[in-house]
């Protein structure tokens, strides 16, 4: 379950009915960047911050309602139970066998 912040951007200020050069005025850019930001799926939190003072919005609360979702808990509980195995099986005898011959 994931978000993209861009599109979440986007559809606060359409809700909001603000115009893209309105947006980029107050972010101190010019519009071809705030359609990037729409773009974007993830952002630096310096700038989601400047986003959310100007929207008046707080994305930040959308991430952690995220977060505190119960699929999305679940998904980590399973992570930490079952953790992803970066090396594969024949590495890992491979690997066994070298450290008993040695």
């Amino acid at each position: 379950m994931e978000m993209h912040i861009g599109h979440q951007i986007k559809e606060v200020f359409d809700r909001q009915g603000r115009r893209a050069t309105w947006f980029a005025a107050k972010l101190n850019c010019n519009r071809a960047n705030v359609y990037n930001i729409f773009n974007r799926e993830n952002i630096d939190v310096e700038m989601l911050i400047k986003i959310s003072l100007v929207l008046q919005h707080n994305f930040f609360q959308d991430i952690a309602n995220l977060i505190d979702d119960k699929t999305c808990i679940k998904s980590l509980e399973n992570m930490l139970e079952n953790p992803i195995q970066i090396v594969k099986k024949d590495d890992t005898e491979k690997v066994g066998g070298e450290e008993a011959g040695v």
